[in-house]
């Protein structure tokens, strides 16, 4: 009997449980629209599905009052040439996951803005030590940046580098999505300590201030992916429209 027992014992503890799934969300298209009295963007269901945005572009042509630059995003890396002649590649420590031609200092002449990811350098790190400021991260640790570079004065150079982003860009867009004339950058932030394959957790409003970027709003928490501007609510302005609960 003691080993029927103990055989039954043993059978049971093989048994397949079914163990229920958590319960996800099913994903959603937003649309967020902006609102000017209260300088923020209202969230609804856009009233059909947007139409997706063709794959970013990894090959540009900008024009300049001289002549044309060719720029050639390949294997991570973005090289740029001049008159058929090589004339700059980006640090080969980078890794560029985006680029886009755009205007988005609203000085009327396009540049080129690079999404990437670099070791974080503290030079000179004396400064840290010796007044006591916080790092914006730890030596050698892959931060995300936003770089501006562009033709100016008959040379190509840096217009301007962003410090280590406090939230990194998973997708970024350009455009006026506001209505007054100037375009703003689109960004959904992750977060440092997610997977490389994790949607974004806010979407982001910013706007040029004459040296650098200023949050303009941002979203409640979700789980955004698929950024699009287009405009949703036929007034002629572009607005933000996202997936979440991706």
């Amino acid at each position: 009997m003691l080993l029927l027992l103990l055989a039954i014992v043993t059978l049971g503890g093989c048994q397949t449980i079914d163990v229920p799934k958590p319960h996800l969300a099913p994903t959603k298209w937003l649309a967020f629209t902006y609102v000017n009295d209260g300088r923020m963007y209202a969230a609804a269901s856009p009233k059909q599905p947007p139409i997706s945005d063709s794959q970013p572009d990894n090959r540009f042509e900008i024009g300049t009052t001289d002549g044309g630059v060719n720029a050639v995003l390949d294997d991570d890396q973005v090289h740029v040439y001049r008159s058929e002649s090589h004339i700059w590649d980006s640090d080969p420590s980078w890794d560029v996951r985006r680029m886009l031609l755009t205007d988005l200092d609203s000085d009327a002449e396009q540049e080129l803005a690079l999404v990437l990811w670099k070791p974080c350098l503290l030079e000179p790190s004396v400064i840290y030590n010796h007044f006591g400021f916080t790092p914006p991260c730890e030596e050698g640790t892959l931060r995300n940046h936003l770089f501006l570079y562009g033709w100016r004065d008959g040379e190509w150079r840096a217009l301007w580098c962003s410090s280590p982003l406090a939230d990194p860009i998973r997708e970024l867009a350009v455009g006026d999505v506001d209505g007054d004339g100037d375009n703003e950058i689109v960004v959904l932030e992750g977060s440092y300590g997610d997977a490389a394959d994790e949607p974004a957790r806010h979407v982001s409003v910013w706007r040029w201030n004459g040296w650098g970027f200023t949050l303009e709003w941002r979203s409640a928490v979700g789980r955004f992916c698929n950024l699009i501007l287009q405009d949703a609510t036929s007034d002629r302005v572009s607005d933000i429209i996202v997936q979440d609960g991706c």
